[in-house]
């Protein structure tokens, strides 16, 4: 089950929503657009380490499942589909309308880089979904579009309470003795059945109170007012600044043809195809946001000042 958003007291969930935005979405563009595996390898450990560092490691094994899953699946099927390269492995046999199935070298390590890119995007998701506040998020889009964000916000906040709910009466189902596992599907489908009636029930009632309590406010007989809440701190220059740059360097080693790699017909050295400068650049980077992320805790002057 997906893992819903907890404040902790940590850099990453401090900054302003906009910059924690912005930061994610540098993430996953600097690993979508740097092909190189040198690249590829600094970015996801990049993404891992933050992390680590904002606390939610438990909250995003959930993430990890999926983006290993998922990984592993294109890992596997793209040497089966892929037969170019010269170095070839495994002669397999010729299928009809398709050629040779050989397995070579360049498509195996083409998979592998490929994974590690799409499992990288996958946790840069994981991260965003669990140190940005929903609430915050929806609330900055308001000003564009009031009614889709209050949608989406009501269909994120229930999500929550559905959660918890349900943990709550699967427990009650266990105390009371019913039998969640085992037997056929028939069987389980009937055990959950009463779990699902009572949460379709609740969310009815939820969203009638929903209701009420917006008429109550007043909502749609004028104007809305707002609240600012999140100001724009020291922090948020610091971790906008870092992020533009790392945004900046992977563009420009895009634009003067240093940040792809070819794999096919015949391996090359990842090292001198990369851009030595923009790899230094990112290296300095993102070890300034995790080094500033890990010192927050500990560091009570800095938090002070930033």
């Amino acid at each position: 089950m997906l893992p819903v958003y907890r404040y902790k007291d940590t850099l990453l969930h401090g900054l302003n929503p906009v910059i924690s935005l912005f930061l994610v979405v540098t993430l996953a563009v600097t690993s979508l657009l740097l092909e190189n595996p040198v690249y590829t390898a600094l970015v996801c450990a990049a993404t891992l380490a933050l992390i680590y560092t904002a606390d939610v490691w438990e909250e995003c094994k959930a993430f990890m499942r999926i983006g290993l899953v998922v990984a592993l699946f294109i890992a596997v099927l793209n040497p089966l589909i892929n037969n170019q390269g010269i170095h070839v492995l495994i002669y397999g046999p010729r299928i009809p309308l398709w050629g040779n199935l050989d397995i070579t070298l360049e498509a195996i390590l083409y998979g592998l880089s490929s994974a590690v890119r799409v499992f990288t995007v996958i946790m840069v998701f994981g991260l965003a979904s669990t140190v940005i506040n929903p609430d915050d998020l929806l609330g900055m889009f308001s000003r564009f579009s009031s009614r889709s964000s209050l949608s989406a916000a009501l269909a994120v906040r229930l999500y929550p309470s559905m959660v918890s709910e349900a943990r709550e009466i699967r427990e009650v189902q266990l105390v009371r003795g019913e039998r969640l596992k085992g037997g056929g599907r028939l069987s389980r489908a009937r055990s959950y059945m009463p779990m699902l009636l009572a949460l379709f029930q609740g969310s009815l009632d939820r969203a009638a109170c929903i209701a009420e309590s917006m008429s109550a406010r007043g909502f749609g007989s004028g104007r809305r007012t707002q609240i600012r809440r999140h100001h724009f701190r020291p922090r948020d220059a610091v971790i906008a600044a870092v992020s533009l740059a790392v945004l900046g360097v992977a563009i420009a080693a895009a634009v003067a043809g240093r940040s792809a790699y070819s794999f096919f017909p015949t391996l090359s050295d990842p090292w001198n195809e990369a851009s030595h400068a923009a790899l230094a650049a990112l290296t300095i980077a993102f070890v300034a946001i995790i080094a500033l992320s890990r010192s927050w805790k500990k560091w009570h002057w800095l938090r002070s000042r930033i």
